[in-house]
Order: structure tokens, then C-alpha cells, then sequence
């Protein structure tokens, strides 16, 4: 596995070897590895008749369906270079990200054809919109069923000769410090991180992963995408987020990898199941203890059968800094989780191997990535993992590099005797408070959501000023959950003004403040009466908060915090 060069060589040697396995299942449609090539060797010939030329950008405005993934495949084997757009992004940020990328080719589903027909007129050049699913003839514009007529099957001698140095996707920047910016990733860049993923965290071929995560960020095209494209892994497709519990219940994923607050959902699920087991709850106090060996107390096998996650050889967190009681709980029911770092800009660097994880780290570099901490504590990569630059902005390009070629990666760390990187934060996101303090944020809002499960969000605020405080967003779920606990009403809006909802917070808050240092303590916070959404203002479609966009959006709210503590 993971022997070809680029994703296109991946993608050939899978299908000659699995064959008639299941390659893709979505909900309305499976196709096995010979059925995936087939269609891929049609329409990538078909995708050239309308004027795609290799190294053109081509954008797709889609869920995470079994059609994206053959439209994608098929786009790489054409030459060109898909890139993921948003599908709940205003068509206003949308069309930004095409003028950005160059695109005139738009992909889409029918449910999104009236957005794309949008960001087309919006773009302000002539695009070609092309529908992905559904019958030929359907509507104005071109679907993939009209492009794939007769004879398209035989012109493969059109297609180019895809080159490891070719870009092989766009993964636009988050757009937390400014405006996005298109990354462009090589088919060395992607094929690199896979053979150190292999390497470290060994995958067996034809297992099962699930696709669910937003498809313009190279966590989901990685962990699902391009690693099935190397190993024969079955993707399920999860278009809808909102059934990933009980998709990952129906599957049994032999790979799992979620973001932190998946994880945290999965442990309030957990901790209900145990809840209504008697017996299992002691038998977990006992484990955490330290009355009994870390993972081996086969009365949780249950619990992780129901939830999913069973069959998992290796479950994998990125993205943002996961809660220590989170890894730790699932430690003790004998699935460890193993943190990992990557970027944008450099797909995967370090990983937990299995096995040899440490606690409060995010692994090992892997092979053929090289790292080291900079005199200011930044942490600085190189390798074959990292990007080719961002697409038309060398200055921002050079600006990324150091004299030697190391990449700036924003990120805070040190790295131990054994070779284990510890993250201590985002260089840009370090608060100073009006005293000179430091204050790293995440420390202060892991350390309060590990002491309640009634929060979604902790945003800490100090810059600037004398004391920390903090914005607080209830987890809607949980909060009704507490209510029903506690006799109390079920409205939302009337729960978070509620004396007993905020007591639990006040003890909550006063607990973390026991763990924290003096300057990070929490003086005032306000519990807010909303829900912030991925891909939202306030939070990215991989559930990082967007500060900036958060400081301004709610500095009254702030402001009157500040006013009203001691």
C-alpha cells in the first residue's frame, strides 16, 4: 500500500487489488472499487470536452457524498486541481474563493444548484456550473449523466501524465487572521503524509471510515478521501452530520478520526450508558483510580460496542486541543485516543503512535518530516509533507518560510528528550492582560468545560485587560438534559438565565479556578442565550473559534462584564 507517487498511482493500485470490495456507500448509493474506476476512467475524459486543462482549479460545492468522490478522482485524473467550497458559506465569501483559486468550473448538487447559479453570477466571469447527480436533461445546466454518453469511455489518450509536483487540491487558510488564503497541496505533499501515517499507525486494508467532516479541510480529505485512495479503505458517506452517532453505531469504523468536541459528545454518551448500568460507573471510578490496569476491564466493552467504536484499531484528534478528562475517559474504557498535529500548510506532522502515546503530547514527527522549536518558542517544519506555497501570493509565501526553509507553523511547543512535540499554544492567540501577564486561552477553557458538560463553547477573554473573564455558549442538548435532572423548564432561553443553571457554572468556573495559575483565573463570565454553528461567524467549519471575529462581534457583551466584576 501507499507504493505510487501520486494520488492517481494510489487510486490504480487500489482498484486492481480490491476490485469487486465496497468502495463507497452513501445512503442512496454504493459502488465497489471496479465500479469507482470505471466511472472515474469515464468522466475524466468527459471533463475535458469542456475545457479543462491540466492544472486548472475546479471548485465543487458538495456534501459528503459517494458522487463527490468520484467527480474529484475524476477532476485528478483530468489534470486539474479540485478544491472543496463550503456548501453553508454565503455565496458572497464563495464566489471570493473561486476569484481566488481561478475556478470557472463549479461542480454541485442539485439541492445546492440555485447557491452555485449564485456564486456564478457572482464570480464575475463566465463559470460553467455542472450537476453531479441526478438524470440527464434535468435542467439548463450540464449534469455528469449528459457528459457521460457513449465513446467518452475510449479517450483516455487525452489525458495527461500526472507528475508527484503537480497540486493535487486547494485547502483555503481558516481565515481567522485575515483573508483566506488558497494552500496549495502537491500529490508529493499528500502521498508523504500518508507513508508516515502508514508508517507510525500501520493501515489494514479494506477497513471501514466514515466521511463527515467538512470537505474543504484537509482533515476530512485526508482521513477519508485520500487514505482509502491507498489502502482500500470503504468510505460511508455521512452527508447529514447530524446522524454521525448513529452512523458510526451502524458501521463500526476500523478508523476513526473526529475533532474534540465529537470526541466530547461521544463521552457524554458514554457516561449515559454507564449511567444506566449499575455497577459500571463504580467499576469506572475504580479504573481512574488506579485500582485496576488502564483499559482492561472487559465490562466497557458494551459501552464502546454501542457506541461504534469496537472495531477501531485507531482513533485519532486534531485540529484544536482536546480536553485531558476526554482522552483520559476513553483511555479508561480501553479505546485510547491519539492526539495528532498537522496544518494546512503541511498536512500531517507528528502522531501518537499506537501503543507508545504520551499523555500530553501530540506524538513523534514523522518520517520525513523534521521539526525544531525557534529561540521564541515557535515551531518551525520541513519536508515533503509541505505545501507548494499559496496560489498567486508569493509574498505571504516567502513570509511563511525562514531564511532556511522552515515553515512557520504559528504554533507554541517544545519537544522532549524522546522526541515527543508538546503544543502549548497558538503564537497569535497568547493573551496578555494590561499587568503583562500571559495567559494561553485554551488552558483556561479546557480547564472549565472538563468541570461541566452543560457548555459548548468557552471563549477567554484578556487582552488588554486587567483579568481574565469569559463567554460562555450552553450545549442546548446537555442543558435540557439538566433541566429534566433538576424539575426544571425546558425552555432554553429561560434556562440560561436560571439560578440553578448558573450555580452549576459558578461551581464549575470555581473548580477550574482551582487548577489555574493566578493570572488565568476566570473573575466574570456571562452565559450567552445562542448556539454558534461550525462554519458560522464565530466558530470554522472544523469548530476553531474565530477570536477576532468573536473580540468584535461581542465587545459590548465584553465590555459589561468587565464594568460589572469586582
Amino acid at each position: 500500500m501507499f507504493d505510487g507517487h501520486t494520488l492517481c498511482g494510489l487510486f490504480d493500485d487500489t482498484v486492481a487489488a480490491f476490485g469487486d470490495a465496497p468502495a463507497l456507500v452513501g445512503p442512496d448509493t454504493a459502488l465497489t472499487w471496479t465500479e469507482y474506476g470505471a466511472r472515474v476512467g469515464a468522466l475524466a475524459p468527459a471533463l475535458r470536452t469542456l475545457g479543462l486543462e491540466p492544472g486548472d482549479t475546479v471548485a465543487l460545492a458538495t456534501r459528503n457524498t459517494p458522487h463527490f468522490h468520484v467527480v474529484d478522482t475524476a477532476i485528478l485524473r483530468a489534470g486539474g486541481v479540485p478544491f472543496s467550497l463550503q456548501v453553508t458559506d454565503p455565496a458572497e465569501r464563495s464566489a471570493a474563493l473561486m476569484d481566488t483559486a481561478g475556478a470557472r468550473l463549479l461542480l454541485t448538487e442539485q439541492e445546492f444548484l440555485p447557491a452555485a447559479r449564485d456564486i456564478a453570477q457572482r464570480v464575475g466571469a463566465h463559470v460553467t456550473v455542472v450537476v453531479i447527480d441526478g438524470d440527464a436533461g434535468a435542467h439548463p445546466e450540464t449534469c455528469v449523466a449528459d457528459l457521460l454518453t457513449d465513446g467518452l469511455q475510449d479517450r483516455t489518450a487525452s489525458l495527461p501524465q500526472i507528475d508527484a509536483e503537480d497540486i493535487a487540491t486547494l485547502i483555503f487558510t481558516s481565515g481567522t487572521t485575515g483573508a483566506p488564503k488558497a494552500v496549495q497541496l502537491s500529490h508529493r505533499a499528500v502521498v508523504s503524509s500518508l507513508r508516515g501515517t502508514h508508517t507510525l499507525a500501520p493501515v489494514s486494508p479494506g477497513g471501514r471510515v466514515l466521511s463527515y467532516l467538512p470537505l474543504s479541510h484537509i482533515a476530512e480529505r485526508f482521513m477519508s478521501y485520500y487514505l482509502s485512495l491507498g489502502s482500500g479503505c470503504t468510505i460511508y458517506c455521512v452527508p447529514d452530520p447530524h446522524r454521525l452517532y448513529e452512523a458510526i453505531r451502524q458501521v463500526r469504523p476500523t478508523r476513526f478520526f473526529a475533532v474534540p468536541r465529537v470526541w466530547e459528545k461521544l463521552a457524554d454518551r458514554a457516561k449515559d450508558l454507564l449511567d444506566a448500568r449499575p455497577g459500571l460507573e463504580d467499576a469506572l471510578t475504580a479504573t481512574q483510580d488506579g485500582q485496576s490496569i488502564l483499559g482492561t476491564d472487559e465490562r466497557f466493552a458494551p459501552i464502546l460496542a454501542e457506541l461504534g467504536l469496537d472495531a477501531a484499531e485507531h482513533r485519532g484528534t486534531a485540529t484544536a486541543p482536546s480536553s485531558r478528562w476526554v482522552l483520559e475517559f476513553f483511555e479508561t474504557l480501553g479505546a485510547p485516543i491519539a492526539e495528532i498535529w498537522g496544518m494546512s500548510e503541511a498536512i500531517m506532522c507528528t502522531m501518537n503512535p499506537p501503543g507508545r502515546a504520551k499523555p500530553g503530547s501530540v506524538g513523534v514527527l514523522l518520517p520525513g518530516v523534521q521539526g525544531r522549536v525557534a529561540d521564541d518558542g515557535e515551531l518551525l517544519i520541513r519536508g515533503s509533507n509541505v505545501m507548494s506555497g499559496y496560489l498567486g501570493e508569493p509574498e505571504h509565501t516567502a513570509a511563511a518560510f525562514d531564511a532556511d526553509g522552515w515553515l512557520r507553523t504559528g504554533d507554541l511547543g517544545e519537544i522532549d528528550a524522546d522526541g515527543y512535540l508538546r503544543l502549548v499554544g497558538r503564537k497569535k492567540d497568547i493573551l496578555i492582560t494590561a499587568t503583562g501577564k500571559n495567559v494561553v486561552p485554551v488552558v483556561v477553557e479546557n480547564a472549565i468545560k472538563e468541570q461541566t458538560r452543560l457548555l459548548d463553547y468557552v471563549v477567554a477573554i484578556a487582552e488588554g485587560r486587567r483579568y481574565v473573564t469569559a463567554l460562555l455558549v450552553p450545549d442546548y442538548e446537555q442543558l435540557q438534559a439538566f433541566a429534566a435532572e433538576h424539575g426544571l423548564s425546558a425552555d432554553v432561553c429561560s434556562l440560561v438565565q436560571n439560578p440553578t443553571v448558573h450555580a452549576e457554572i459558578e461551581r464549575a468556573i470555581a473548580a477550574a479556578n482551582e487548577q489555574l495559575a493566578g493570572p488565568e483565573s476566570v473573575r466574570a463570565w456571562v452565559l450567552l442565550d445562542q448556539q454558534w454553528r461550525p462554519g458560522g461567524d464565530e466558530v470554522t467549519p472544523t469548530m476553531k473559534l474565530r477570536r477576532s471575529v468573536i473580540a468584535d462581534k461581542y465587545a459590548p457583551v465584553i465590555d459589561r462584564l468587565y464594568r460589572a466584576a469586582p
